[in-house]
């Protein structure tokens, strides 16, 4: 037993759904469609018999093996014990019963405000669903009412970049005035400063730490590149190494203790320099 406005031991309120048939076994007479409104990646069963009943026409068809794929139709789910199932259907909402307007008034101002949520795509299935619900001119409406919020969408996107990039800009040329940086080396410091910042460092032992894992020296040409380094009558080429003078704004720029090492840099070749030399023995 069970109350079709209600619940009852083992059943749940009725609601309605839009979809597409997803699979179909015509020699068992069962399948599947699939759901729009709740939970849109999951998917219903349904029997023949449910289709015979008032649509032979399209029963028929599913059961000549027909393609499926593109069959869809409104739909009752009822959920009972052995789980979700199509308890009624429609083919479109002109043969929906008076008694569902409630149901459907909620489905048409979910679909609207679907196409007002421009900060998530637009769903594949949107237009053939407002339609059904609102009607053609609507649905002209709410595509053009989309088309208008995108567009100051992307106006105010571009308007942020511009921003952001004025403000970095001005980070770059008070970096190069205060550090008497060329202006390729004070735009790579910003961004390696950038970059840095949030990590929020407190010694220069973890900068490199992280420098090094990252192997971020390659990312900076001008102020990046092979820096030699001595300690105890051993030497070596420390790749994606920073002069001590870049190394040490570094630190300055981010309020980083030197929690001092036994090695000592000495000769830098920045990798722009190093790069160009190979471009010219290739030629």
């Amino acid at each position: 037993m069970r109350c079709v406005n209600g619940d009852v031991k083992g059943f749940s309120l009725m609601k309605i759904d839009f979809g597409s048939i997803t699979n179909y076994h015509a020699d068992r007479g069962f399948g599947f469609v699939g759901r729009t409104f709740s939970n849109p990646n999951g998917k219903v069963f349904f029997h023949i018999k449910k289709i015979k009943k008032k649509h032979p026409e399209l029963a028929q068809k599913l059961d000549n093996t027909e393609a499926f794929e593109t069959v869809n139709f409104w739909y009752e789910i009822e959920t009972t014990e052995k789980g979700e199932q199509v308890s009624k259907l429609w083919l479109n909402t002109d043969n929906i019963p008076q008694n569902y307007t409630d149901e459907l008034s909620g489905l048409s101002q979910k679909v609207e405000s679907i196409w007002k949520n421009v900060d998530s795509p637009k769903p594949s299935w949107l237009d053939l669903v407002t339609i059904e619900l609102v009607g053609v001119d609507r649905k002209h409406e709410l595509s053009v009412e989309r088309d208008n919020l995108e567009s100051q969408l992307r106006a105010a996107e571009e308007e942020r970049r511009r921003e952001a990039e004025a403000l970095r800009q001005n980070e770059i040329t008070r970096i190069g005035k205060e550090h008497k940086l060329t202006k390729p080396e004070a735009d790579e410091l910003e961004q390696l400063l950038a970059e840095m910042r949030p990590k929020k460092f407190t010694h220069s032992k973890q900068l490199s730490a992280y420098i090094v894992k990252h192997q971020l020296g390659y990312n900076y040409q001008h102020i990046s590149g092979i820096l030699k380094m001595r300690q105890a009558g051993r030497e070596w080429d420390f790749h994606g190494g920073f002069p001590p003078r870049i190394y040490k704004i570094i630190c300055e720029e981010l309020d980083l203790d030197n929690q001092g090492t036994d090695a000592e840099p000495g000769e830098f070749t920045p990798y722009k320099d190093i790069y160009i030399n190979k471009s010219r023995i290739m030629q």
